[in-house]
């Protein structure tokens, strides 16, 4: 019967052929069905459409980034959350802060310092004059204010005349008992025996 068909042989081969595929088709839809896609993360973290909005106040932000940076290794600081616009990515916060914050917050690369938005051009000025003030320490190991200064406000005609800034800063900055650190806060007058 076979020679009489003639076509025994031939439909064989592709049945064989088809039910190959077949298989194959069901085995790679079996193994790679759970596989995630390549685009998909596998750190684990919310994405941040998981997270809600969420209002918080400057001091809840200032802990959040002090929780963070109390986590991080070694010789990793907490300038990674700085964007180059001074503002901070909250993206790797969103664990501490269980959200996203609804206003930016700026910092200050250089001290650390953490603002508001109505104060965000500050930090861009510490960082200049912070890095400024400890140029002038390292080559004249003094810090660059007028002697007897209760203040201890940075001389900034002091840093423009001696090339450390070219431009006069319109924050009034101060010097304080931290390392040389700066600060825009005013210092409180020191009481009698302090």
């Amino acid at each position: 019967m076979e020679q009489l068909l003639g076509v025994y042989p031939a439909s064989t081969v592709i049945g064989v052929l088809l039910a190959l595929v077949i298989v194959g088709v069901i085995s790679f839809l079996i193994l790679y069905k759970d596989k995630p896609s390549p685009n998909v993360k596998k750190s684990g973290k919310k994405d941040n459409a998981e997270w809600p909005i969420i209002d918080v106040t400057l001091e809840e932000v200032i802990k959040a980034v002090r929780s963070f940076s109390e986590g991080l290794p070694k010789g990793v600081y907490r300038t990674i959350l700085v964007k180059d616009d001074f503002s901070i990515d909250f993206n790797q916060l969103t664990s501490i802060l269980h959200g996203i914050p609804s206003k930016p917050f700026y910092m200050s690369k250089e001290t650390y310092d953490i603002f508001e938005e109505r104060e965000k051009d500050i930090p861009p000025i510490i960082d200049r004059v912070q890095k400024a003030v400890d140029q002038y320490v390292k080559d004249q190991n003094k810090y660059p204010m007028l002697p007897y200064d209760p203040l201890r406000r940075v001389n900034y005609y002091l840093l423009i005349q001696e090339h450390y800034l070219d431009t006069m800063p319109e924050v009034e900055l101060y010097i304080t008992d931290y390392d040389g650190l700066i600060s825009h806060h005013k210092p409180k007058k020191k009481q009698a025996g302090d």
